[in-house]
């Protein structure tokens, strides 16, 4: 298979993992940065671009991964299902449900695929409690408890932006793994410029979820990701903390006999999704992936956004 790239931030990352997995022949990756291109070339030997007629038009590519900011993911998206390729892009889809369903409207026509790069449903401790659930293995999973939370690294996480950029991905969880809520209520705040605090509450028929997410952190503060899951007979419970010079992870399982440390296995999420949709490609098979399952996530995300943005004006 023949991958095409757009964009050299996130998909340098990218292009890394194509060009070590099984079955991707070449990878050609577009960019404007000249020097960056080169780089690319030398470092990852694989071919490097900035026309990106060379990806769009060239017969032999079967997917092209869209790295390009949001706002672009619409265009170029669609211009790529045009053109008869199965598209993966980069999270989130669309920052309007407009753009979204118009790449799904356009996926259909043109018979292609898009993926998105809904990473979390390939970390192991989230895979954990998505099984147990689906197994029933401790009763019904009764309350979920989520966090994530950085200092302002990653550009503006106002509350114009937290929920579609960065909250996305544990609302991508909840909707994997419970469907989409029956009501929703949530309350937050801007901090200094373009950092942000919100708390969300999702109501289920059995199930109570709460997200926190926050881009209000000190800049000695880890990169947070955490979650409580309390079922009838358990609770497990994950915290992660990436330090600037190391990362610290714990999963634990607690029941009535005792607690155990779950073992997790040193895996990259990001190379198993990719792995993933290539072999969609390849083989036609079902996927958690597609942007049938990011338009619910997103429509969630974009409802919290104005809700705080209404109170908060």
């Amino acid at each position: 298979m023949k991958v095409g790239i757009l964009g050299t931030g996130f998909g340098s990352y990218h292009a890394d993992i194509y060009r070590k997995t099984e079955n991707v022949d070449s990878v050609i990756i577009f960019g404007r940065n000249e020097e960056k291109l080169k780089k690319l070339e030398q470092d990852l030997q694989i071919t490097a671009t900035n026309n990106i007629d060379n990806i769009m038009t060239n017969k032999e590519i079967d997917l092209i991964d869209v790295c390009l900011p949001s706002t672009l993911h619409k265009k170029y998206v669609i211009d790529a299902l045009k053109n008869g390729k199965n598209v993966y892009c980069e999270t989130p889809v669309a920052l309007t449900l407009e753009d979204a369903i118009a790449m799904k409207q356009a996926a259909d026509k043109y018979g292609r695929k898009v993926f998105v790069d809904q990473f979390i449903k390939f970390e192991q401790p989230y895979q954990y409690i998505y099984s147990l659930a689906q197994q029933n293995t401790y009763g019904k999973l009764k309350a979920l408890h989520l966090k994530r939370k950085t200092p302002p690294l990653w550009g503006d996480l106002g509350l114009n932006h937290i929920t579609t950029n960065f909250m996305i991905h544990e609302i991508d969880f909840v909707t994997w793994l419970i469907g989409s809520p029956k009501q929703m209520t949530a309350a937050g705040l801007n901090g200094k410029a373009g950092t942000s605090h919100v708390d969300a509450l999702f109501h289920y028929d059995d199930t109570v979820v709460e997200v926190q997410c926050s881009s209000m952190m000190p800049g000695y503060h880890p990169f947070t990701v955490a979650y409580e899951a309390v079922f009838e007979d358990a609770t497990v419970e994950y915290v992660e903390n990436g330090h600037k010079d190391r990362s610290e992870m714990s999963l634990k399982l607690f029941t009535n006999d005792g607690q155990e440390e779950v073992k997790v296995e040193n895996s990259d999420c990001y190379a198993e999704a990719i792995k993933h949709v290539l072999e969609c490609c390849e083989k036609d098979i079902p996927t958690s992936l597609s942007i049938d399952d990011a338009i619910p996530s997103l429509e969630i995300a974009i409802e919290i956004k104005e809700m705080l943005i209404s109170t908060n004006t």
